[in-house]
């Protein structure tokens, strides 16, 4: 009797490594030695690359060998929705925390659950969630899935596209009437001690891996017709609106159709980064033809995103200061005598105005260099020298540094709700038939194909024949019969005679 070879299990990762080394046309036995498994399993793998390296892209424990869930799938996934969302917030999440919110979402569905100290661990476990005591103010990134993210995926999406197509977008809110505490006091003493203007709008900010094509600024306001935008024709800017200036799913969807169109237009096709957050809907990136999009990992984009390595700083720096210029001439010429009245004579206009020339002003060579201090490297980009924005005349560097940060914690879009959560996993569950855990070889056979199914990819293929100028329909007609005859012996051998006859 001949020995069962005891199965390898792999890992996200393991699988990850095949397929990277099946694009690299390595044999399939050779990968198998490599990892220690066996050729049907790599088999299996290479007929499923998309959704392992979708999988890996978005895992956060790709260790895990077996894609294993909980006692309550659903509130297993609505748990990890909320808690990435805390944590994007920097909010502290405790376990204690943590076991109340499970079971207050599980209540939300109607789920009967009970955390237990077990489940929590296990939870954890999968999730790849550890404690760390917070050290200052810092932003607890996950530096794992960054590092990952760098190493393995990055290289993947960027040998595909020359610099110049590569493209990362990112919004910032911007308190656009806020002015310096504490700066230019000397022109007037009614200065001081004035309330913050809180008005606001989000800015979108997209530019290639070059910096030579920093595309236009899309400005959401709150209001739809601004007074001051009345009668006039263009703007340097996209302006759209929403009720709390934020950005939203069907305003992302928008700009990004038509930045589609524009890379017809120029017969290009780009790769564009964005962050994974609910104004970035999954299916924005249905019908593009020429962008291929892809979402930043959870919790990382202060690490690798571009963006937020100093583009958007260096944006907001020289947006600053201009409307300190624009401060210091209007006092000078007797305008104002208050910084209320500062604030109000800066119109939305005069912002989008501001906003434009900021850009305008914001260096290839620090759109490079940010590029490279998250991660990005080609040969055609180097490093090169820049120059952080002028302090204004009569401010510090702390001042006016303080001034820039001023409103990075400003929302730029809508938090999903505990409600919205729960809806979207009881969707996701009752629309998925359940699973029971397989081996990657039982993976790659599916459920007999229907008679139906049979009809209609037939249809198609006789479909592409037609409209790719077949003449000879005789090998269609040859594959039509046979699969008639398949059909027949089928129906034949599901006759109820058939199986009384097994009958004992």
């Amino acid at each position: 009797m001949a020995l069962k070879r005891k199965r390898t299990d792999l890992s996200l990762a393991d699988k990850y490594e095949a397929v990277k080394l099946l694009e690299q046309k390595v044999p399939q036995t050779e990968i198998a030695k490599k990892l220690g498994c066996s050729q049907p399993q790599i088999s299996a793998i290479s007929k499923n690359k998309e959704t392992i390296r979708k999988d890996y892209e978005t895992s956060a424990n790709p260790e895990r060998k077996r894609q294993r869930s909980g006692k309550a799938p659903t509130v297993e996934g609505a748990l990890t929705e909320w808690f990435t969302k805390a944590r994007t917030k920097d909010l502290p999440v405790t376990s204690a925390v943590l076991t109340e919110k499970a079971e207050d979402l599980a209540a939300r569905m109607n789920v009967d659950f009970t955390a237990t100290t077990g489940w929590l661990s296990r939870w954890k476990q999968r999730n790849n969630i550890s404690y760390k005591k917070i050290h200052g103010e810092k932003k607890d990134a996950n530096t794992d899935a960054a590092d990952r993210w760098i190493t393995d995926v990055l290289p993947q999406l960027m040998k595909d596209y020359e610099a110049q197509n590569i493209y990362n977008a990112d919004e910032t809110g911007i308190y656009y009437r806020a002015l310096p505490d504490g700066t230019l006091t000397f022109k007037t003493d009614k200065l001081a001690g004035s309330k913050k203007a809180k008005d606001r709008v989000t800015a979108l900010v997209t530019v290639n891996m070059t910096g030579t094509d920093k595309r236009r600024l899309l400005v959401i306001g709150k209001s739809k017709d601004p007074r001051c935008f009345r009668g006039k024709k263009s703007l340097p800017v996209i302006y759209k609106s929403s009720g709390n200036a934020w950005m939203t799913g069907d305003l992302f969807k928008q700009w990004l159709s038509d930045f589609n169109r524009d890379m017809v237009r120029q017969n290009r096709k780009i790769l564009l980064l964005v962050d994974n957050c609910s104004a970035h809907p999954k299916d924005a990136a249905d019908r593009l033809s020429n962008i291929r999009l892809e979402f930043l990992p959870a919790n990382t984009t202060s690490i690798i995103q571009p963006c937020d390595q100093g583009i958007i700083r260096n944006l907001k720096a020289l947006y600053r200061s201009q409307v300190i210029r624009k401060m210091v001439s209007e006092i000078d010429n007797g305008n104002i005598s208050t910084a209320t009245d500062i604030a109000k004579r800066l119109t939305l206009l005069d912002a989008v105005h501001l906003l434009s020339k900021a850009w305008r002003g914001v260096k290839e060579s620090t759109v490079v260099n940010c590029y490279r201090k998250a991660g990005f490297h080609s040969d055609s980009t180097e490093e090169m020298p820049e120059e952080d924005p002028a302090i204004p005349d009569g401010m510090e560097r702390e001042e006016f540094l303080e001034f820039v940060n001023h409103d990075d914690d400003t929302e730029c879009h809508r938090q999903i709700t505990d409600d919205e959560i729960c809806a979207q996993f009881i969707e996701e569950e009752t629309t998925r038939a359940p699973e029971e855990e397989v081996s990657d070889e039982e993976k790659s056979f599916t459920l007999p194909v229907s008679s139906t199914e049979k009809n209609e990819s037939l249809s198609n293929v006789r479909r592409f024949l037609e409209e790719n100028g077949c003449e000879d329909f005789s090998a269609f007609y040859a594959l039509e019969e046979l699969c008639e005859r398949l059909g027949e012996n089928l129906k034949k051998q599901s006759k109820i005679t058939e199986f009384i006859n097994w009958i004992p």
